[in-house]
């Protein structure tokens, strides 16, 4: 528990080895809530595969940062095997792949979110959409993860797609709408000239179909829940239902995008025992667990079974030495000075085992500043990739994917609850986003958690 915070993610517990070494005859899945090791396993079932095999093992996950950490990992616990092993994002290596195929590609994320809002301004903005939910994201959402992260092409599939995790109900003028806003995006894209990351694994899906199955005899996906429905496909088309070919790893209650998928829509069969849910949270102290659990206890969610579960997981803490402070003050000075008071009563040693995690982009570059000026090393989680290195880490949420710490500290945990845009479902759905969002960000502590928030008309003193 003294050692860097690198050697406890490594460690496998010995109740797991047995997971760790099954033989399952088909795709298969490890579930279970936020610190029981699922991460953890998929790292050494990975080495496990590529030591019984001749063949290559691709590991994926949708964050860039978290397969760097893994290969990292991977090269100690396991060194030998280590070359025979892929780590990517999934878009990363859907560009390798298509790149390799003489495929052109040319992904802008900045010229394809300019192309929806001129598509928004032309198209959507005077149109039923803005009546029922007026913030455009919501509508650029049901692009991304409804109709080109599920693979829809046509207006006629669209009017009968599922839409998990979308609470606002569109009736056909709206779903009119909203083709006619997806075609408009669609059609500035291309005369822009480029592609989406939707189209990155679409073309790539594409191209697996087609025959051109890279020679993986085994991919594991971690965090797979973050994954759209056209990347859960993309990666049954790599290995489809081999033995030990396909795990997929992850928990529906951490999705941290919008949207959803189930296994099923993907062909994808998990049978029997191929189907593993983890129960003991070995990362959090009790009091972290608790504390994490209590944001989310009243919100249901459905797994990627389509199993639909009670937010109050059943969950056991082996860790029960750990803490928990909750501040609240009046002004964001004083909070934020009772940050840094706190990050320098740690020695370096401590810094370097601990984590600063932000709800948005706008904070996360607030804080980077505030540590900075007031001498704080800081080691972005950008550029983390396992090794022990000085400094506080500082990342977002979702940054913060398949990683631990010993201390986490949440500033302004509370703007991360998004105010009423004037639609009780499409609200109610982006809270319990951010929940999901707080959750993971919560359950990256082992042994201190520290939350605070500004509250104008509340008390300024710790609670």
């Amino acid at each position: 528990m003294r050692a860097p915070i690198e050697k406890w993610m490594t460690f496998l517990h010995p109740d797991q080895v047995a997971l760790v070494r099954r033989n399952w005859a088909g795709p298969a899945r490890i579930s279970g809530p936020a610190g029981t090791g699922k991460t953890v396993v998929a790292l050494h079932r990975t080495a496990h595969l590529a030591q019984r095999t001749t063949g290559r093992v691709l590991y994926v996950t949708f964050a860039s940062n978290l397969p760097r950490v893994q290969q990292t990992f991977l090269s100690s616990v396991a060194p030998h095997v280590a070359d025979r092993v892929d780590f990517h994002s999934l878009h990363a290596w859907a560009l390798d792949f298509l790149r390799a195929r003489g495929v052109q590609v040319n992904v802008n994320g900045e010229k394809a979110e300019t192309a929806f809002s001129h598509a928004w301004r032309l198209v959507g903005r005077a149109s039923a959409l803005a009546e029922l939910v007026p913030h455009p994201q919501y509508w650029h959402d049901e692009i991304t993860y409804v109709i080109k992260g599920r693979g829809v092409t046509t207006f006629a599939d669209y009017v009968t797609v599922r839409r998990p995790g979308r609470r606002t109900v569109l009736r056909r003028h709206h779903k009119e709408a909203v083709w006619a806003l997806y075609e408009a995006y669609e059609s500035h894209r291309t005369e822009r000239g480029v592609h989406d990351f939707n189209d990155l694994l679409s073309l790539a899906l594409a191209e697996v179909q087609e025959g051109a199955r890279p020679p993986y005899t085994a991919v594991i996906a971690d965090e797979v829940q973050d994954l759209t429905l056209v990347g859960a496909r993309l990666l049954y088309a790599l290995v489809g239902d081999a033995p030990n070919g396909l795990l997929l790893v992850g928990d529906g209650q951490q999705a941290v995008y919008p949207g959803g998928f189930r296994l099923s829509d993907a062909g994808i069969e998990v049978r029997g025992d191929r189907g593993q849910a983890l129960r003991i949270n070995y990362r959090n102290a009790t009091e972290i667990l608790e504390a994490a659990m209590d944001g989310v206890a009243e919100n249901f969610f459905e797994d990627i079974d389509g199993e639909r579960l009670s937010g109050c997981r059943d969950v056991e803490s082996e860790h029960h030495e750990g803490a928990v402070e909750q501040i609240e003050w009046a002004k964001s000075e004083e909070h934020d000075k009772a940050l840094i008071e706190a990050l320098n009563g740690l020695d370096a040693e401590q810094q370097a085992d601990s984590a600063v995690l932000c709800p948005s982009r706008r904070t996360t570059e607030h804080y980077q500043r505030l540590l900075v000026r007031s001498g704080i090393p800081v080691f972005l989680l950008e550029r983390y990739d396992g090794h022990s290195v000085p400094g506080v880490k500082r990342g977002s949420y979702q940054r913060s994917k398949g990683l631990e710490f010993k201390r986490v500290y949440l500033p302004r945990h509370d703007v991360a609850m998004p105010k009423s845009e004037g639609n009780a479902e499409a609200d109610r759905e982006r809270q319990e986003l951010s929940r999901r969002q707080l959750l993971v960000a919560t359950t990256r502590a082992r042994d201190f958690l520290w939350t605070g928030s500004v509250t104008p008309a509340g008390s300024a003193q710790p609670g």
